[in-house]
């Protein structure tokens, strides 16, 4: 490894956007390649790297969303997830049959903050959780990517902005949409006058069944 910027610091800073982007499936994929990006930070991505260079991930919360990132994150080349946290058996199971092998899990996101192999961790949580797992794992030097919203209330959020600079850390908050970079392109083309001029925008939003509205069947 030189001593400049490491692939690992760099994957730390990107792989919060890399999981946002490709979780709305909005990246350009190279045809015949599967989950190798071509286009933009994703790019080098498609390289190979040695192990001492692989970004380790912990996942916590491995329902619908959850399992959308993990899938995502591990599609990236170099990234690794090794170990999964929820309070369901069956979606422990479920983290193990996407990694394709045995890996450590747990009820207690605790263990994975502790754990020295994990270098960032991917929480998809229910939004009350969301700052004390995002505080807690900067405390415990970890960076995070943790789903949207960043929190109910905004006192709460200046917490997780004290704990990400007096620890140095990085987190990231998901955001589908509006953190995708086809999203962003699409933005610069209507700036700069690309598009012409929008005289329509249609909307949709999906609430009207039980899935819609997040009334989800308890796991095992």
């Amino acid at each position: 490894m030189n001593k400049g910027v490491s692939r690992r610091g760099f994957m730390r800073k990107t792989l919060g956007a890399a999981g946002v982007a490709l979780a709305g499936r909005s990246i350009l994929l190279e045809p015949g390649r599967a989950g190798c990006a071509t286009w933009g930070p994703f790019a080098a991505a498609a390289r190979a790297f040695p192990p001492s260079d692989t970004v380790r991930v912990g996942i916590v919360g491995v329902g619908m969303q959850g399992s959308g990132l993990l899938r995502t994150a591990i599609r990236l080349p170099g990234v690794e997830c090794v170990a999964a946290c929820d309070l369901y058996d069956g979606r422990q199971e479920l983290a193990k049959e996407i990694v394709g092998k045995p890996i450590p899990t747990t009820r207690r996101y605790q263990e994975l903050l502790e754990n020295k192999d994990i270098d960032c961790i991917i929480a998809a949580i229910p939004d009350h959780w969301h700052k004390q797992i995002v505080v807690d794992a900067a405390n415990a030097g970890k960076d995070i990517y943790c789903e949207k919203p960043m929190t109910h209330h905004v006192p709460e959020g200046f917490e997780m902005i004290a704990a990400e600079k007096k620890n140095n850390r990085i987190i990231q908050i998901g955001s589908q949409r509006r953190s995708s970079i086809i999203y962003a392109k699409a933005k610069d083309l209507y700036e700069q006058g690309a598009i012409g001029e929008v005289c329509l925008v249609e909307a949709v939003m999906g609430r009207n069944d039980p899935c819609g509205a997040w009334q989800y069947t308890v796991p095992p």
